[in-house]
Parts: structure tokens; C-alpha cells; sequence
């Protein structure tokens, strides 16, 4: 890996190798509103400051809220069907990310030339020593529970690292109630996997429990936005989540910083 690379994706990564990040590129990709995120400047100070290691936004957000984000870390959320894919490395650069982040679909029919573009995005991403990260739905976006198994999961993960994701982003399943499957799956792919948050919640234990499990399994962190940014007091469960991933709490424990 490239120094400048290192450097950048060191940014994300605590000191102990681990990250949170909070997601809040939601604005750009989901068809209806979201509560949280009308003043994404005050979500941003309230979660930096209370043991999130990074932010995932999009253009629009990074522009209007520099001043909130400051020195933080951040990952840029880009597409990768635009008409010149180095442009958007260059303006990822421009605007000082340390990583760009792109879903992609393996194995998916109506998005086939998805992971060719993401190849053709991740190559030019090393060339500039950025590091890119792949948010991974087996089958497509909707895919349905049959793509949610160990097996289309593992060779998933790892055609996409194959194509040159430096961190992979997906969404933790359990085969018989165990982490064992998962683990094989995070092992296969050969590069970091960091878990995203799911469906929002007003209970807090849910998601705490599945921070313990995904980290037990050997994600390196996890990535979370509505339950985050969605929670009635953000610093709380932010402060409760980075408790269990750069301090080894309990969910007990955990959920005793959400009150």
C-alpha cells in the first residue's frame, strides 16, 4: 500500500485499529426525509465529540457543514457511473477526504456493470493513494434473504476485494445464532469489514448487542446512521457504541451512557 494511502486510511482508524463511523449520507440516496439530519452540523459536533473516529457524507453536507467538520476524518460517498471517474477522485482531494466510499452490487443482474466501474473507480483511487471503501449488497440493494447466506456472502466480499476495495461496508447476518459463519466470511475477504447499523431503533440494546457481535466476529468497527443520528440524544449512544468498540464494555455497561 502506497504511504500516502496508509497515511489517509490511518485517519479513519483509531489507535487501536478500530473505527466508528457515523453514516450520514442518507439525504442523498433515500427517496423520503429524514429526522436528524436537517442541521447535520450539530449531529457532526455532538457525535465527534463524544467518541465517533469519522464521518461518511456526501458533497452537498461535506460543502455546507466544513467549518463543523473541520480536522475530523471523512469519507466522501460518490457514485460510480459518473462520466469521468477520476474527477471525483480529484475532487475528493480537493476537498481533503481521506477515503471515498461507492456501493456495489456482486453477482447482481440489473447492476452487472456496477463492479467493472468499481474496478475502473478503485484503480484510479490507488493511483492517487486514496483509499476506497465498497458498501457490499450481495444480488442488489433489494436482494432477497436466499443472497443473506455465509457462502454468497463470503464470495462476495471477496470478488469486490478482489476488484481493490481497500475496507469493505456490509451488513452483519448470523448463521445459527453464531458469529463462527460470519468470522469465515470477514476471513475469506482478506481486507478490514466494518458493519453497518440496520434498521432504526428507538431501543438502544439491540444495536449494542449486534456492535459486540459484528466486533467478536472480527469486524474492525462499524458504520451507523439512523440509530445514531436518529437516537434522541446522538452523543449518548454514540459515546455508548465507542465504548464497546475502543474499550471492550459490556452492553450493560454500554447502555448505562444512554440515559
Amino acid at each position: 500500500m502506497h504511504e500516502g494511502k496508509e497515511r489517509r486510511l490511518a485517519n479513519i482508524l483509531a489507535k487501536d485499529g478500530k473505527t466508528f463511523i457515523v453514516a450520514m449520507d442518507h439525504a442523498a440516496y433515500m427517496p423520503q426525509k429524514y429526522d436528524g439530519l436537517e442541521k447535520p452540523g450539530k449531529i457532526i459536533n455532538q457525535v465527534m465529540s463524544s467518541g465517533a473516529d469519522a464521518l461518511l457524507t456526501t458533497l452537498g453536507t461535506l460543502r455546507n457543514s466544513i467549518g463543523d467538520i473541520g480536522s475530523s476524518a471523512t469519507i466522501l460517498s460518490v457514485e460510480s457511473y459518473p462520466q469521468n471517474l477520476e474527477d471525483v477522485i480529484i475532487q475528493a482531494l480537493r476537498y481533503g477526504v481521506d477515503m471515498i466510499k461507492v456501493m456495489v452490487y456482486p453477482f447482481s443482474e440489473d447492476d452487472t456493470d456496477n463492479v467493472w466501474n468499481f474496478q475502473k473507480l478503485a484503480m484510479l483511487a490507488d493511483k492517487w493513494s486514496l483509499p476506497i471503501m465498497a458498501e457490499v449488497f450481495p444480488g442488489g440493494f433489494n436482494a432477497g434473504s436466499e443472497w443473506q447466506t455465509i457462502e454468497k456472502f463470503a464470495t462476495a466480499l471477496r470478488v469486490v476485494a478482489e476488484m481493490g476495495a481497500d475496507v469493505i461496508k456490509t451488513y452483519f447476518i448470523e448463521d445459527d445464532d453464531s458469529t463462527e459463519g460470519y468470522q469465515t466470511v470477514l476471513e475469506y475477504a482478506q481486507i478490514p469489514v466494518v458493519i453497518l447499523g440496520g434498521e432504526k431503533s428507538n431501543d438502544p440494546k439491540p444495536l449494542l448487542e449486534k456492535v459486540i457481535r459484528g466486533m467478536d466476529a472480527g469486524a474492525i468497527g462499524v458504520a451507523i446512521g439512523r440509530n445514531i443520528w436518529g437516537y434522541k440524544d446522538p452523543d449518548k449512544i454514540t459515546a455508548a457504541v465507542a465504548s464497546i468498540i475502543h474499550e471492550g464494555k459490556s452492553v450493560s455497561d454500554a447502555l448505562k451512557l444512554t440515559n
